[in-house]
């Protein structure tokens, strides 16, 4: 996964955060104040919770491999909120790229230093 500045390049993103297990923000960039931020963070820990439940379920009724939960999407009207792991980004659906998107979000970790040209 590429990191949160670098997430907030892409078109469409309004906002992007990392939280804690325990539902607390402990990054953000973007412009939600800071009661929104703090129910996020809440949001997104419940959700991890519960979705890693339903991964497990999964698992077991259908002996396929579920387990692992890489993360989940939620698509509402004008706005997707997606989260791997403890990080989440707010996006505007109509301006983003989704397949780039889940490659940024879903993949390996950024190694190195972040070269300028």
């Amino acid at each position: 996964m590429i990191g949160l500045d670098r997430l907030m390049e892409k078109p469409g993103v309004l906002a992007a955060g990392q939280f804690s297990k325990e539902g607390k923000f402990e990054r953000t960039v973007g412009e939600f104040s800071e009661e929104m931020k703090t129910e996020i963070a809440k949001l997104c820990a419940t959700v991890n919770e519960t979705a890693s439940k339903a991964s497990d379920t999964l698992a077991e009724t259908t002996g396929m491999k579920w387990k692992g939960l890489n993360g989940w999407l939620i698509w509402g009207g004008d706005y997707a909120l997606c989260v791997s792991g403890n990080t989440g980004v707010f996006v505007e659906t109509t301006r983003a790229d989704f397949n780039q998107l889940m490659v940024d979000l879903f993949g390996p970790p950024a190694a190195g230093q972040r070269v300028t040209m």
